[in-house]
């Protein structure tokens, strides 16, 4: 399940409704299966536009109008780390 939830996220590069579909499981419980992965260390969440001089401006809650020029929607996204490399290969 880990493995191949990996997999078709990352390696795959399907996009939330297509892994979700894949694995055979709504996008509720895909989300729940993201944040379980994230728990065990598999992905972390990480800025994907952070503000010109700290790296906390994506958790800011005024993160997405203050972006908004930019063009960033969240400012967040989730990556593999060095673990869920590992269980990929």
């Amino acid at each position: 399940m880990i493995k191949e939830t990996l997999r078709i996220l990352f390696i795959g590069k399907c996009s939330f409704q297509e892994a979700a579909e894949k694995l055979g499981i709504d996008s509720v419980s895909l989300r729940d299966r993201l944040m379980m992965l994230k728990h065990m260390g598999y992905i972390c969440e990480t800025c994907d536009n952070p503000g010109p001089s700290t790296s906390t401006c994506c958790s800011c809650n005024t993160s997405s109008p203050c972006h908004k020029n930019i063009g960033s929607s969240e400012g967040k996204i989730l990556q593999l780390t060095e673990k869920g490399e590992k269980i990929c290969r």
